[in-house]
């Protein structure tokens, strides 16, 4: 397949829908980098060579063309001096030239079509290049902060299943929520409860008490 052929088929089959994919394979663009990176290397050198042809050719016409117009400078000039032999003999030179001319003009301007569509594919193959590395560039860019944000995730993971945040706290209020409750139990068995001091006084007062009132009931003869 020829350089042509080939830009020819890469600029018709369109990047666009490789481009506008949510998530193309990264292997698969750097594929179509690759190819198109030489496709267009590749054309460019056939482009500089065909267009060098091209130039000759037009320079070669444009050559022609002005030796058949001295040419029939040259006849009218003869013509003019009764030497209408050197005019004959100036106007078969200007023929053979016309001639020469309309043999080459339909392959020249062939040629400078076939450059010209050949340049412009190599336009639309650079603007593809573009686009598809800067996709290139966006999907990796993507892929680093999706590989970043798995990584994140993996470790905060890790650190949940080992010293879970939520766990840690509810252990910590756990533990706040117990001692509160053993320093109510204590107030409230403290201020219920008696000393040794306190119950001995009691007991005594309790026996007084008691004694006072057998006192009472022997003085009243009971």
């Amino acid at each position: 397949m020829s350089i042509f052929d080939r830009i020819r088929r890469i600029t018709k089959s369109n990047v666009n829908w490789l481009l506008d994919m949510a998530e193309p394979a990264e292997q698969e663009l750097e594929a179509r980098i690759r190819e198109l990176e030489e496709t267009l290397m590749e054309g460019r050198e056939s482009a500089a060579a065909y267009g060098a042809t091209c130039r000759r050719l037009a320079n070669e016409l444009s050559q022609l063309k002005t030796r058949e117009a001295e040419c029939l400078q040259r006849a009218e000039a003869a013509m003019k001096a009764g030497d209408e032999k050197t005019a004959r003999a100036v106007l078969q030179q200007k023929v053979q030239l016309s001639e020469r001319i309309a043999q080459m003009t339909p392959g020249a301007e062939k040629a400078q079509h076939t450059f010209e569509k050949l340049r412009d594919n190599l336009v639309v193959l650079q603007q593809q290049l573009k686009d598809a590395k800067l996709k290139l560039q966006d999907l990796r860019t993507r892929l680093k902060i999706a590989d970043a944000q798995k990584q994140f995730d993996a470790h905060l993971q890790k650190s949940v299943s080992t010293h879970p945040d939520g766990l840690a706290f509810e252990r910590l209020e756990d533990q706040v929520a117990q001692r509160e409750a053993e320093v109510e139990v204590r107030a409230e068995l403290q201020a219920g409860a008696m000393s040794d001091y306190e119950l001995d006084r009691q007991s005594r007062d309790l026996q007084v008490e008691a004694e006072l009132q057998a006192l009472k009931d022997k003085l009243d003869g009971r």
